[in-house]
């Protein structure tokens, strides 16, 4: 979440804690009330039990001292509310939009859900070849033009059935742009690799089987298997590419030929496989990352390219030059990792099911079930009304919906009822989608978009009520977001005022010292004889009381052979960490570049005052906590709080007994 911050008492996660269990009675109970507004003894438990899940303290002191804190953030939620904070278009737009993504798991049916991952899985364990005619359905297609190609693709079937060649059927009738070159021929492919519809089909068509029509947003299929087998995982390799152009001249393609077992060679012969791609590689896009490529698994590379990649038996060895329709390669693998178990995979599937055109079908399962809930009816004959009120505007976008004299029902359910107007204001602002599609079709789909869309709403107006943790949770997101809001305007936006600073550290410069401080001077020269003269007389400059810069002074008489620094630092510091062990409180070393370096303590000292810039972040960090302070006064004087040591005595009992 991009604004709740780790705040005492509010909850990022939802952590379900059931080793403690309260009767309904105690958790309706009002423990405490802030001038006018009842909390109850289930909100305190709640937000008490997400933070204690490590070890819940039954000690009455413990509690007692969480119940302060409780108190506290229960007054700055009620300033905030008091001041409106959680009104603003800003405010409330990120609220809807946290609350939405925290609904979502509740707008799915659990059953189909379960269905979808293990289904998921399964096909996960293996990979289908396979062959596929595509009949192109455009968006504008009416009814009988979408019957006519269902037909077509039939016939195409047929001819496959009756003996011709599935490739040979596919380049003549097939709309794949793909197809004169592959024939229809899409090789191996797992889950998730082609949409739903289609992916579900190939695995249902037994080998050597040709499928009826399968439809997806492309059009219908008509899918040949050829063979299924295990998984084979997925691969992580790096490659050097050097390109051949398309009908390039014999001595150019033999040219790149040379180029590459050259680079093989270099490789065999010890070159860094990552170092040589940058230098090499005529593959811009991988180059600059050593040749490496994302994890690949079958079918999302040309067959050429996979056969060798999945070929190579261990990480780090490197294959022979081969060459694809894109010039010439060596390929390094880098990893190898096959599927694994259920429980191992079982994160990464949800993602996938989540971003996948499957997860559909979860959304219509649970349509489905809530439209009996909430006694849903429906006349859909009254579509063909709105079809006949719409004219050519609706294609540049300015249909406007007309007044009806005939405003008939459309649908009901226990969230209302929803007549023609109703769907025609939604057309209104929806027409910009209507694309290529005819006004029928549009208007079917903008049908169910309506009704779909109504449903969820009404639903999402419930979950409070049908599911009390969802409740509790979305009340945390809220007063989570109204906590940060007014603490960073009373708190942390006035401890960024340099003015406000300043003021303050002025005013408590006694916190702000140093411990043990090591002042020392650091000279340095390249003269040998320099350096044996520094350290002779460093025991005369002290007794003088003469300044390291002064001193050095002799020594630059004729040019500046020796130069001194002047330095402050804890005694952790390298350069003086073993200052107690030096003969006469000084050091000489040398440096990489010869230079001579005498290290000489100049005096030890403690409790030196800080300037602002030594302690700036600790004097924000105790203004911040000075402001805390002050605000926590102000809002216990402004509001009456009163605890009801009844239930809270009750509340430690009910945990002492668990």
């Amino acid at each position: 979440m991009k604004r709740l911050r780790s705040l005492v008492l509010t909850a990022a996660t939802i952590i379900l804690c059931s080793s403690y269990s309260f009767s309904q009675q105690l958790s309706s109970k009002v423990l405490l009330t802030i001038d006018d507004t009842p909390i109850t003894v289930d909100e305190f438990k709640s937000i008490y039990l997400k933070n204690n899940t490590s070890s819940i303290s039954v000690d009455r002191v413990a509690m007692e001292d969480y119940l302060k804190l409780f108190v506290n953030f229960k007054l700055k939620v009620q300033e905030a509310r008091n001041q409106k904070i959680d009104t603003s278009a800003a405010f409330v737009t990120e609220y809807k939009g946290y609350i939405n993504q925290l609904a979502q798991p509740y707008l799915t049916d659990a059953a189909s859900d379960v269905q979808l991952l293990d289904e998921a899985y399964e096909r996960m364990k293996y990979e289908v070849s396979a062959s596929h005619i595509l009949i192109n359905i455009p968006e504008s297609a009416s009814p009988a033009d979408t019957l006519k190609l269902y037909r077509k693709s039939l016939e195409a079937r047929s001819r496959v059935i009756k003996g011709e060649s599935f490739g040979s059927v596919a380049i003549s009738t097939s709309n794949d742009p793909s197809v004169s070159r592959n024939s229809g021929f899409l090789g191996y492919f797992s889950a998730f690799q082609m949409v739903y519809p289609f992916e579900t089909a190939a695995y249902n068509t037994p080998k050597d089987s040709v499928s009826l029509p399968v439809r997806t947003r492309f059009g219908y299929h008509i899918i040949k298997v050829h063979d299924k087998r295990p998984a084979r995982g997925q691969v992580k390799v790096a490659h050097i590419m050097i390109r051949v152009q398309p009908n390039s001249n014999p001595q150019d393609a033999e040219n790149a030929r040379q180029k590459i077992v050259d680079i093989h060679n270099r490789i065999k012969s010890g070159a860094d496989f990552a170092t040589v791609a940058r230098e090499e590689s005529q593959d811009p896009g991988t180059a600059k990352n050593g040749g490496e490529l994302p994890w690949l698994s079958s079918g999302q590379i040309i067959p050429e390219f996979e056969r060798v990649a999945f070929g190579l038996t261990a990480d780090g060895e490197v294959s022979e030059p081969f060459q694809s329709t894109y010039g010439w390669h060596v390929v390094k693998r880098l990893g190898r990792k096959m599927v694994g178990t259920k429980e191992e995979m079982l994160p990464e599937i949800k993602s996938l099911v989540a971003k996948d055109s499957r997860n559909i079908k979860s959304r219509e399962s649970f349509l489905k079930k809530i439209k009996v809930e909430y006694g849903f009816k429906e006349d859909t004959a009254k579509l063909s009304l709105v079809q006949s009120i719409i004219d050519s505007s609706f294609y540049k976008g300015t249909w406007k919906a007309p007044v009806l004299k005939n405003n008939a029902f459309l649908f009901s359910f226990s969230g209302g009822t929803y007549n023609i107007s109703d769907f025609t204001k939604f057309i209104e602002g929806n027409q910009r989608f209507v694309g290529q599609y005819s006004i029928s079709n549009f208007v079917r789909l903008a049908y169910n978009e309506f009704v779909n869309s109504t449903l969820i709403t009404y639903e999402e107006s419930k979950l409070g009520e049908k599911h009390p943790e969802f409740r509790q949770l979305s009340k945390e997101y809220l007063e989570g977001m109204m906590l940060f809001e007014i603490t960073n305007n009373v708190v942390w936006k006035k401890s960024t005022d340099s003015l406000g600073i300043v003021k303050f550290f002025e005013a408590n410069k006694g916190n702000y010292t140093w411990g043990e401080r090591i002042h020392y001077a650091v000279y340095t020269t390249n003269d040998a004889k320099v350096k044996d003269k520094i350290v002779a007389g460093l025991a005369k400059r002290k007794s003088k009381n003469i300044s390291p810069s002064n001193y050095i002074s002799k020594f630059n008489i004729k040019s500046q052979v020796v130069s001194v620094e002047e330095k402050s630092a804890n005694n952790d510091n390298p350069e003086i960490a073993s200052f107690k062990t030096w003969k006469n409180d000084n050091n000489v070393s040398v440096l990489d570049n010869g230079q001579f370096v005498v290290t000489e303590i100049l005096k030890v000292t403690n409790g030196d005052p800080k300037s602002l810039d030594d302690c700036k972040g600790q004097v924000v960090a105790d203004y911040q906590q000075k402001l805390e302070e002050e605000w926590m006064v102000s809002l216990k004087n402004k509001y009456t709080v009163s605890v009801d040591e009844n239930v809270f005595n009750e509340l430690v009992s009910q945990f002492s007994k668990k």
